[in-house]
């Protein structure tokens, strides 16, 4: 593969993953009732870009780009929401889990794969947040830490995000792909 395509997948997953702070920041600042009280909200919709890096340049960009997302939502976080190592499980891993659609690379003009891409990533991030809330954030639960941290806490909000996700992408992903060849069909400005 030549640099300048290398390049242009290095640009739109930085591009991608900008896009997906500044959705998370609007939600979190300007629409803060959908917000949970320990992390995550009802309209996760910083997923949307993120999942389109690993189904339009595959697992090595879907994962480095969400990892380095995930380092972002951990300086984002408000002190206090980092208990231990629970920024390993709650951030790092579970916003990593969204560049699992890599596995599905080339697969986004299939609405099945589409939804199958974005249901594994949305359910390993759901996995990870609520292990972390399991051993990390017991004490937050009046009741059986599983149950609320799987049933409880995560699950209303990350099924609402993933199927939202969902949607959206089944959507536009048309348009996204239009996008993405026409970028890549471009050849670099000679000076």
């Amino acid at each position: 593969m030549n640099a300048s395509r290398e390049l242009k997948k290095i640009t739109m997953s930085s591009g991608l993953v900008a896009i997906a702070f500044v959705i998370e920041l609007l939600i979190k600042f300007v629409l803060p009732i959908f917000s949970m009280p320990f992390g995550g909200n009802f309209i996760g919709l910083s997923m949307l870009p993120l999942i389109f890096i690993g189904f339009l340049y595959g697992l090595k960009y879907g994962i480095l780009a969400c990892f380095v997302y995930g380092i972002f939502e951990i300086i984002l976080a408000p002190s206090g929401y980092i208990i231990g190592w629970s920024f390993m499980l709650d951030y790092l891993l579970g916003f990593t889990a969204f560049g699992l659609t890599g596995l599905f690379v080339g697969k986004l003009g299939s609405a099945k794969w589409t939804i199958i891409g974005i249901a594994v990533a949305g359910f390993v991030r759901y996995l990870s947040v609520s292990f972390a809330g399991v051993i990390f954030w017991t004490e937050a639960a009046n009741f059986d830490a599983w149950i609320y941290s799987f049933v409880v806490y995560n699950l209303g909000y990350m099924v609402t995000s993933t199927a939202l996700t969902m949607i959206i992408a089944l959507l536009i992903r048309k348009r996204v792909l239009d996008l993405n060849d026409q970028m890549m069909s471009q050849t670099p400005a000679t000076s």
